[in-house]
């Protein structure tokens, strides 16, 4: 199976971001855009592997506050960032420290052009971590969940 473990951010976020990004499409028809019932901020990707105790190092760990903010990309990739105090889940997740917290919107291997988009979202509080199986082609699958703390100390 090929893993990850992710954060989903709050449909209220999701419809936000959703609208900031909807006139882009239009003028960007070389990018295929994510469908955002499958936005996720990837913590740590584990490739092919059963699972086993990937969710356990975040028991007991306090949600983050975070926000979406602007657009970037990476090769083939256009992001929108994610602010806020991560580090303690990247830690946990064991996300090397080349890690870049970032939700995927769209792809390309041809794009010649990439949008900015300057946006900044509402915040929200992280409430779980999942376990997630990925089926090229046909989508995600959340087979496990970690509910994190809501308790600042």
């Amino acid at each position: 199976m090929r893993l990850f473990t992710a954060l989903f951010p709050p449909p209220e976020a999701v419809e936000e971001l959703a609208a900031a990004l909807a006139p882009l499409h239009a003028r960007y028809p070389e990018l295929r855009w994510v469908d955002p019932a499958r936005w996720h901020i990837t913590l740590r990707f584990f490739g092919e592997t059963e699972p086993a105790d990937q969710l356990t190092p975040f028991e007991g760990l306090a949600g983050p506050v975070l926000r979406l903010r602007d657009t970037g990309h990476f090769p083939g990739v256009l992001w929108v960032g994610v602010t806020g105090a991560l580090e303690p889940l990247g830690t946990a997740a064991g996300a090397g420290p080349d890690w870049r917290p970032h939700l995927t919107v769209a792809r390309s291997r041809h794009a010649k052009r990439w949008p900015r988009l300057e946006f900044t979202g509402r915040e929200w509080t992280a409430g779980e971590v999942a376990l997630v199986r990925s089926d090229l082609g046909r989508g995600y699958t959340v087979l496990d969940r970690v509910f994190l703390s809501t308790s600042n100390g």
